[in-house]
This record gives C-alpha cells, structure tokens and sequence, in this order.
C-alpha cells in the first residue's frame, strides 16, 4: 500500500499552513506520523471539507463527535462526494509520480 509524506498530503490538499495540517492530524490522532495512507488522508479530506461546509459553526471537536452515518448524511445533503474528490487526489498524485520518474530517466 502506498504511503504519502505529510508534505505531500498537504499538498494535495491545498492546505497552507503547517499549524493547520498539524491541528487536523492532532484531531484525527494521526500526529507525529511520517507516511499516512489514502484511508488516512481521505479522514483529513472529509475533516476538511466538514469544517468548509458551515465555516464558523463546525468545528473539529464536532467532527470527532458525529457519527459516521451523520457524516455521510451531512455531505449528501450538501451534494458532496468525498470518494470522488480522493480519487481526483490519487489521480493527480500519479500524474505527478509519473512526471518526476520521467524527468530524473531523461
């Protein structure tokens, strides 16, 4: 199974700042970790997008707190697909991969 630097994880998912991609590991009890998976980095993704959907009002505590079914629910009704938006990730993240391999063999 593949595995992504924090860097590269944050990276992809357009976080700026490193206090955000370490309050968003602490909250998911990734912290300290040097590789996190795809199922590690789709947490972040929807942790993210959770506290995108009522800015101000969501929070990570919250987060913690819902269900998985809630959660699910939550982003259906904002018409949100979560496997959709990782798949794109991965995509963008092989086209990457591939990019770098092929200007180190030239």
């Amino acid at each position: 199974m593949e595995h992504l630097s924090v860097k590269q994880c944050r990276t992809l998912l357009r976080i700026q700042s490193k206090d955000t991609i370490n309050k968003y590991l602490k909250t998911l009890n990734l912290f300290g970790q040097k590789r996190l998976s795809w199922s590690e980095l789709q947490q972040i993704l929807e942790l993210q997008i959770f506290l995108g959907l009522k800015h101000g009002r969501n929070s990570r505590e919250k987060f913690i707190k819902i269900s998985r079914q809630e959660l699910e629910q939550t982003f259906q009704t904002y018409g949100v697909d979560v496997n959709a938006r990782l798949a794109a990730l991965q995509k963008i993240h092989r086209n990457s991969v591939q990019q770098k391999q092929h200007c180190v063999s030239m």
